[in-house]
C-alpha cells in the first residue's frame, strides 16, 4: 500500500510541477518531430582531428538513437583553435595556457541548398604548463577534449532553436497564405 502511496505520489508531483518535454509538439504537429530533424542532419567531413571530435560528439547529441531517417540538413563548420599564455613565469615562459575554440556553423537545406541559419559558439578553458612537456601535452588533450563535448552541446541547442525558429517562419507564412486565398475568394 505504501509503494503505490509513493508512486501514485511521484507521478502527481510530475505532472502539477510544470515539467514538459522539450523536443514533443501539441498532437496537431505530430507530423514534426525533432528528433527525426535532428537526426536529418549531416555534417561536412573536415580532415582535423579538433574537426573530427567535434563531429563525432554531435553525432552522438544529434542522434543518440541511431534512427534511420533520410537526410534534411547540411551542416557546415570552421573550427578555430586559438592557445595563449595566461600566466608569465620569472623565467618568461609560459605557466599557464588557455585555450580557445571557435565553431562557426551554417545550417543548409540538403535538397536546394538554401541557407536556414548561422551562428557561432566560442568555448574557453586553461591549464597548467609544467616543464615535463609529455603532461603538458596530455593537459590540452584533455582540455580540447572537453571542450568539443561542450560545444557539441552547445551547437545542438543552437540547432533545436534554429529548426524551431524555421518552423514558426513555415508556419506563419502558411497562414499568411490561408488569409491572403480567404481574402481573395471574399473579394470575388
Amino acid at each position: 500500500m505504501l509503494k503505490k502511496l509513493i508512486v501514485t505520489f511521484l507521478f502527481l508531483s510530475l505532472c502539477s510541477c510544470g515539467f514538459r518535454v522539450i523536443y514533443k509538439e501539441n498532437d496537431k504537429d505530430a507530423e514534426f518531430n525533432y528528433e527525426n530533424e535532428l537526426a536529418a542532419i549531416r555534417i561536412k567531413k573536415n580532415r582535423t582531428k579538433l574537426d573530427q571530435d567535434l563531429k563525432n560528439n554531435l553525432y552522438d547529441l544529434l542522434n543518440p538513437d541511431y534512427i534511420e531517417v533520410e537526410p534534411k540538413y547540411f551542416l557546415i563548420m570552421t573550427t578555430k583553435k586559438n592557445t595563449t599564455s595566461t600566466l608569465t613565469t620569472v623565467t618568461g615562459a609560459s605557466g599557464r595556457n588557455r585555450d580557445f575554440v571557435n565553431v562557426r556553423y551554417e545550417l543548409r537545406n540538403l535538397s536546394n541548398g538554401e541557407l536556414i541559419s548561422t551562428g557561432e559558439v566560442t568555448l574557453n578553458d586553461n591549464y597548467d604548463v609544467t616543464q615535463n612537456r609529455y603532461a603538458t601535452y596530455v593537459a590540452d588533450e584533455y582540455i580540447t577534449a572537453n571542450l568539443t563535448k561542450s560545444l557539441a552541446k552547445n551547437l545542438r541547442y543552437s540547432l533545436v532553436n534554429d529548426l524551431i525558429e524555421m518552423k514558426k517562419k513555415e508556419a506563419n507564412s502558411k497562414a499568411n497564405g490561408a488569409e491572403e486565398k480567404g481574402a481573395k475568394s471574399l473579394a470575388k
